[in-house]
């Protein structure tokens, strides 16, 4: 699918889109309007009915009053005479039209009940209007009578004061009563008893399926005879939603009473569809003018989009194939634009990076170089580790060979020490014998040394935590004089409270006093010796530092090399940096030395610390 294909898909997707929610949005708003207007047009209806029965019931009072001031009705209902009173209703029945004629006695005992003409008896015990009429009030209701419905109106008769029985009249109310009120409500209404419809201003078969969805009568909210308004509610039956309001006629007053209503109806989903077909050709007709306008716009949109993207594609494609200068010529100030210009840059950029990789080439040789200078350094390291490994086998057979010696060499020492006290002083030879014995001497401390080598620097001992500041102060209060006596001044910058460092207390307190010794005879003429102890990534770090004849750079590598030595004077068999390496590295550490010839040395022992 094409770029401009796409655009237009997107686009009419949008305008159907809100063309549906438009339409929805105008269907639920018709159908607000019409449930609000059906509403207002149902109780208005519903005052109209409450008006309609207030006056129907006073009509019937006033005429049911007139009758009953008749004085042959009178006497007739005194003497209690049914046939008579028979024969007198006869004749008011000609003349009243009413279907309907009761008279009973003072206690409410019927003499002769007239049904359209006709004399006829039914129960007359529920009624609530004799009741009312025997306790000398006037009243009405609605009543189911023998398979009809009755607006009744039952009042006393009083010769004088005193009651002697009661009139009562009614009308049936028929389906010209119900199109009377429609016409003045503009609803339509059915009559409603025993949950069936008596009565309707619709056909049968849409009043049963609308009094079957409407429920249980206690489950309506009714209007009675003494409100004048209601609450609208709607339900819905197969033929679409509807609203209705009621209008209680009657209220049951035991088990086999019925309860008598109107049904005020209004059809809502009726209604709203003939609303919504009334303007649905008119939208129909406006939404596809819009769809016209909005794939115009939209042919126009792409085709001023699809160009640009062209002349990118031809501009990657130029680029892609090396041809950096390729100028992708695009006018405007919209969004392709600022792309096209944003692509120069970048191929431009490109361009700038090419070059760039020829440094970062040369930048690599460079690192290659420090590469072979880390290797160089690894080298070194690895030497070390064996440098270690060598001076552990020279020192274990120095030991074998020191041990071997030491005995023959104490006895020559012993016997020429007995020579020389079975010999007087002027004796011939004694000087020779008395140089012997020093050199058996010098040579018993020569393998001495080299026993101390292999049992100091070799042979594992136990790890105590170590008080660094404490070692310290012992060796210096040990070196001070000594170095006092040779013109050496003793500078220190001991950190307070070091860390506690897990080793041998003797061993490094052998390494400081040892390092300490070699900066005193590399100062024969004197100077500053300066002790410093500070922590420093991780490690305490002590330094021994003279001002002394330095080291000579080819020899740096061989200082820790057992037997070598600097010295001129053979004070010893050049042990002492070997021993101090061994000590150092038994502890996890190491020693780093910085020398310059003719400035002075300096020694730094880094020890790893607890914490």
């Amino acid at each position: 699918m094409t770029f401009r294909n796409k655009i237009l898909f997107s686009i009419w997707a949008v305008v159907l889109t809100l063309l549906v929610i438009t339409f929805f949005i105008l269907n639920y708003w018709m159908r607000s309007r019409i449930r609000e207007t059906f509403s207002g047009e149902l109780q208005t209806g519903l005052s109209t009915v409450a008006v309609h029965e207030k006056l129907q019931s006073a009509q019937l009072i006033r005429a049911c009053m007139v009758i009953a001031e008749s004085p042959r009705l009178r006497a007739v209902v005194e003497l209690g005479d049914d046939r008579t009173a028979y024969q007198l209703l006869q004749e008011l029945n000609k003349t009243t039209l009413s279907q309907l004629i009761v008279l009973t006695d003072r206690e409410g005992r019927p003499l002769v009940q007239f049904r359209h003409g006709s004399k006829d008896h039914w129960d007359i015990a529920s009624s609530q209007t004799i009741k009312s009429a025997l306790r000398d009030v006037a009243s009405t209701e609605v009543a189911p009578i023998r398979g009809g419905i009755y607006r009744v109106v039952s009042v006393p008769m009083v010769i004088e004061t005193e009651l002697v029985g009661t009139l009562t009249i009614g009308f049936e109310i028929t389906g010209n009563d119900l199109a009377t009120l429609k016409r003045a409500t503009n609803c339509d209404i059915l009559l409603v008893t025993d949950q069936k419809t008596f009565l309707s201003t619709l056909d049968s078969a849409e009043a049963r399926s609308l009094v079957s969805a409407l429920g249980p009568p206690r489950a309506l909210q009714f209007t009675s005879g003494e409100e004048s308004s209601g609450t609208a509610f709607s339900f819905s039956t197969d033929e679409g939603e509807y609203l209705g309001i009621t209008y209680r006629l009657s209220q049951p007053t035991g088990t086999d009473s019925s309860e008598v209503f109107y049904l005020m109806l209004k059809p809502l989903s009726r209604e709203v569809r003939q609303a919504m077909t009334s303007i649905l050709g008119t939208f129909g007709a406006v939404s596809l003018i819009f769809l016209v306008l909005t794939t115009i716009i939209g042919l126009v949109m792409s085709r001023s989009m699809t160009r640009p993207i062209s002349e990118l594609v031809r501009g990657t494609t130029e680029i892609s194939q090396g041809n950096y200068d390729y100028a992708i010529h695009i006018r405007g100030r919209d969004e392709l634009s600022i792309l096209a210009q944003r692509f120069m840059a970048m191929s431009s950029s490109l361009k700038e990076k090419i070059s760039e990789l020829a440094k970062l080439n040369q930048d690599l040789l460079e690192r290659n170089r420090d590469l072979d200078e880390t290797l160089r350094k690894l080298q070194s390291a690895q030497e070390e580790i064996v440098r270690s490994e060598r001076l552990a086998a020279t020192g274990k057979m120095t030991a074998q060979l020191a041990h071997e010696i030491n005995n023959p060499i104490h006895n020559i020492q012993s016997c020429l020490n007995s020579a020389l006290k079975r010999l007087s002083q002027e004796t011939r030879g004694r000087d020779l014998i008395e140089v012997a014995y020093d050199e058996a001497g010098r040579l018993s401390r020569l393998t001495g040394q080299m026993l101390n080598f292999y049992r100091g620097s070799l042979v594992e001992e136990e790890m105590k935590p170590t008080n660094l500041n404490d070692m310290l102060d012992e060796v210096i209060v040990l070196m001070r004089d000594e170095l006092s006596a040779n013109k050496i001044t003793l500078r220190t910058d001991i950190k307070k409270e070091l860390p506690v460092v897990r080793g041998s207390r003797d061993k490094l307190k052998q390494v400081i006093l040892n390092l300490i010794s070699n900066a005193r005879d590399a100062m024969p003429q004197g100077g500053h010796l300066d002790i410093i102890a500070y922590v420093g990534n991780g490690n305490v770090r002590l330094a021994v530092k003279d001002e002394g004849v330095g080291i000579a750079k080819e020899n740096l590598n061989r200082i820790f090399d057992a037997f070598f030595t600097t010295k001129g004077k053979v004070s010893g068999v050049g042990l002492g940096l070997s021993v101090c390496y061994g000590i150092v590295s038994q502890h996890r550490g190491s020693i780093e030395v910085e020398s310059t010839p003719g400035k002075g040395s300096s020694f730094t022992v880094v020890l790893p610390y607890d914490g």
